[in-house]
């Protein structure tokens, strides 16, 4: 996957191969890769490691971008590991707003599935939630209109009951921190619910939220929103408002996210990684995360 480039940088790439502890890859790997791609090899002991990941850069790329996918998405698959074909001279700083998905991105599971799971309902609306992350469904706006209304009458107890359950991904607090550290504006722009995106907020100091509000009656969620939903096209926008109240062009924004909901936001931005993406997302991310957490992001990077 090649990076959009967001400054002025050389011409020559850099390829980013990480991978999950305790995996390393074989010398011989790396160095069959470089002489393919026209790169140089990594010096020994040139591989960086954290947060339970290592990472090695293989500098001056010259292949084009087309062999460098042709190579590197069967080894990847192969032997457990996620690429990137990044600018050189990728600096976090030279950025200025991170852009981030909830469900199945920031936190490990659909939140709408889950509060189908009091009521029996969990399998039909995942079916249309995972119909629509693959694209399959191209109204999101319909698919969501259709799995609430599943959820008509369910006691408002369980949303409670799901965030208990909820966990972030790994790396999400490590690459939240730096990015502040960076200082990047953090945006929790999401199609799913204020409820849970606000909890987030406050447990993770996000700058701002962008997500859909619950209609909730006598205790009880009416199958419906208030408002108007936050489908992909309001995720871009969540993005470009930002850019603008930052003062930054949307090259100057990382997005991060899994669905096709989600390619609106990963487009606009000057960087778009996929965590966990469905193929589409994949194909049409600058990087994907497949293996290693979220934190990921931060070591396509040379520095903060």
């Amino acid at each position: 996957m090649s990076a959009k480039p967001s400054t002025q940088l050389s011409q020559m790439p850099h390829l980013v191969l990480q991978f999950p502890a305790p995996y390393r890859l074989e010398p011989a790997l790396l160095e069959h890769i470089a002489a393919q791609l026209g790169a140089r090899a990594p010096r020994a002991g040139a591989e960086s490691a954290a947060a339970g990941a290592s990472a090695v850069r293989l500098r001056d790329v010259g292949a084009e971008a087309s062999a460098v996918r042709a190579l590197m998405t069967p080894l990847a698959e192969q032997h457990g590991f996620d690429w990137a074909l990044v600018p050189d001279g990728l600096r976090l700083r030279d950025f200025r707003l991170l852009a981030l998905d909830m469900d199945s991105t920031l936190v490990n599971m659909e939140t709408i599935d889950e509060l189908g799971s009091a009521t029996g309902m969990k399998a039909r609306i995942a079916e249309i939630t995972e119909a629509a992350m693959r694209g399959e469904i191209t109204d999101y706006a319909e698919s969501l209109r259709r799995r609430l209304a599943l959820l008509a009458g369910t006691p408002e107890s369980v949303l409670e009951q799901v965030w208990q359950r909820m966990q972030l991904n790994p790396g999400a607090e490590q690459l939240i921190a730096a990015a502040h550290a960076a200082g990047l504006h953090v945006l929790l722009a999401t199609g799913g619910f204020t409820w849970f995106a606000e909890r987030l907020q406050r447990r993770l100091g996000l700058d701002s939220i962008r997500a859909n509000q619950l209609d909730i009656a006598d205790g009880r969620l009416t199958g419906r929103t208030r408002g108007p939903i936050v489908d992909g096209a309001a995720k871009r926008q969540a993005l470009l408002d930002a850019c603008a109240e930052l003062g930054c062009e949307p090259r100057q924004a990382i997005a991060v996210g899994d669905g096709a909901n989600d390619l609106p936001m990963l487009g606009a931005a000057g960087l778009g990684v996929a965590y966990r993406g469905k193929p589409a997302v994949q194909q049409a991310a600058d990087a994907a995360l497949n293996h290693c957490g979220l934190d990921g992001v931060l070591r396509l990077f040379e520095e903060a």
